[in-house]
């Protein structure tokens, strides 16, 4: 049976496991949300238990995880290990909680975790909606801080619209304030330290649990890192805006005003902001906005044709996209690392 690309049905996160959770996902994106408290929309997912579900199709109804066993490299274009990116897109009515994430190389209480670096795009900002990027310690221990109840005043908020991009490496302290819709590009992990959940409780009482201990192992408050304004760059089709190419994926949006070829070799993850088509030799695809569409390393001549925004998140092909840019390469996130 033929490659085509996959359009995904999330699965979602929703009530007490995401009590900061809103109904954007439902009633602004039209996604099939379960209930109002919905934070987060596994889009293409392969975590155990949290798979994303083939829409489309001959394959339709089957899970990310079947379609590895069954197209393998011609899928991911990598030979085995897990799944290796994770795209959600997530809904605060709350704030969520203070965190850090650990890095592949980590070892929390002598064992090896698995890493989690990712990268955020405002999809939508409430008036004066923040996030936590980092914390300002002023050369004190994180430790002593947190001991003494001061994490909250110690914590560095930015203001953020829609259409910012930030970086979040592995080790950053980072929260999403109150009010924003955002979409995450992340390595497949679902390794979580809380610091802080701002006292809250649910229904009966309870408090979720903290990872203070855990987080301390792992975090990096000396990271100070703003905003990714990009780099643009002309092609056929439109134009490219490159955000982030670090060891994990590729961030960029497709400025989209025609027909626009999609390279072959690496498997890419579309989101589209608005109405436009994807073609390939066998047939093609009209998406909507918000459909996320996983496209095979393997499959040739794909072209998406339209007029819109498209996010684009892949594998990155560093040396590559360093000789695309020149001198431009330092404007990208990572990529000269």
């Amino acid at each position: 049976m033929s490659l085509y690309p996959l359009l995904m049905a999330p699965v979602f996160r929703h009530g007490e496991e995401t009590p900061w959770g809103g109904h954007m996902l439902r009633d602004t994106l039209m996604k099939d949300a379960p209930e109002d408290a919905t934070g987060e929309s596994l889009e293409i997912s392969a975590l155990p238990g949290l798979e994303s579900m083939v829409s489309n199709g001959p394959h339709a109804g089957k899970s990310l995880c079947r379609m590895v066993e069954l197209w393998g490299e011609e899928l991911t274009g990598t030979t085995g290990g897990r799944f290796p990116l994770l795209l959600k897109l997530l809904d605060t009515l709350l704030p969520l909680s203070v965190q850090v994430h650990p890095g592949d190389s980590d070892t929390v209480n002598g064992e090896r975790v698995t890493g989690k670096t990712e990268a955020w795009i405002i999809l939508n900002a409430e008036p004066g909606a923040r996030i936590v990027y980092g914390v300002e310690t002023n050369g004190e221990p994180l430790k002593q801080i947190i001991d003494e109840g001061r994490l909250e005043e110690c914590l560095r908020w930015r203001t953020v619209r829609p259409g910012d991009v930030y970086y979040v490496p592995s080790g950053m302290v980072h929260a999403l304030g109150e009010g924003i819709l955002c979409y995450e590009i992340q390595q497949t992990s679902d390794v979580t330290y809380r610091l802080w959940d701002w006292g809250r409780v649910d229904k009966n009482g309870n408090s979720r649990p903290l990872h203070v201990d855990k987080a301390l192992e792992v975090c990096r408050p000396d990271l100070s890192l703003e905003k990714i304004e990009g780099t643009t760059v002309l092609c056929k089709g439109g134009s490219r805006t490159y955000y982030i190419s670090d060891t994990h994926f590729e961030l960029c949006r497709l400025n989209l005003s025609g027909k626009m070829p999609l390279e072959k070799g690496r498997m890419l993850f579309l989101t589209p902001m608005g109405e436009c088509t994807l073609r390939w030799r066998d047939g093609e695809l009209a998406l909507n906005p918000f459909d996320c569409v996983l496209v095979p390393a393997a499959l040739e001549d794909v072209v998406l044709e339209g007029s819109t925004k498209v996010l684009m998140s892949s594998l990155p092909d560093r040396p590559a996209l360093i000789e695309e840019l020149g001198y431009r390469a330092e404007n990208v996130a990572g990529l000269l690392d």
